[in-house]
């Protein structure tokens, strides 16, 4: 599910395929790691869809950061990617960083909505513009999520 994501993010997120045609995703970190974790959603046994964690590394040390999250679009009517959301966030309670490219504006709306529906509305949002990441950064911690 990598590559469709990977894919899916080409026209905003600059990247070539490599000799294999192949985007490539480095997973090692998450698999040798004690702070990286990968959520997977099936429906009726088929893949919909993951998310990964790490620590939080943009805007603050302590708690996670998503760093990556997707849901196949047969799925995304079916309010699937606010239950993965919530089920990692339940997963992992603590501080939070959920972060969007500045160009993809769907997530952005995407995030803001489902954040604001589980946390009632208790997060703050920066512009990072500096450093080796940038774009839209919620902050939250999940521990006080209505």
């Amino acid at each position: 599910m990598l590559e469709l994501y990977q894919y899916e993010i080409s026209d905003i997120y600059d990247q070539e395929l490599d000799a294999h045609g192949e985007y490539g995703y480095d997973l090692t970190r998450h698999f040798e790691g004690k702070r990286f974790f990968a959520h997977v959603v099936l429906v009726n046994g088929h893949y919909a869809g993951f998310a990964l964690v790490a620590l939080a590394m943009v805007t603050q040390k302590d708690g996670c950061w998503m760093e990556q999250f997707f849901i196949l679009k047969k799925y995304r009517n079916a309010d699937l990617g606010t239950a993965l959301a919530r089920h990692v966030f339940q997963t992992h309670p603590g501080p939070w960083e959920v972060g969007q490219m500045p160009r993809n504006l769907a997530a952005q709306v995407f995030w803001r909505k489902v954040i604001s529906l589980l946390t009632g509305g208790c997060f703050t949002e920066v512009q990072v513009t500096e450093g080796w990441w940038q774009g839209v950064v919620q902050r939250f911690n999940y521990e006080t999520a209505a």
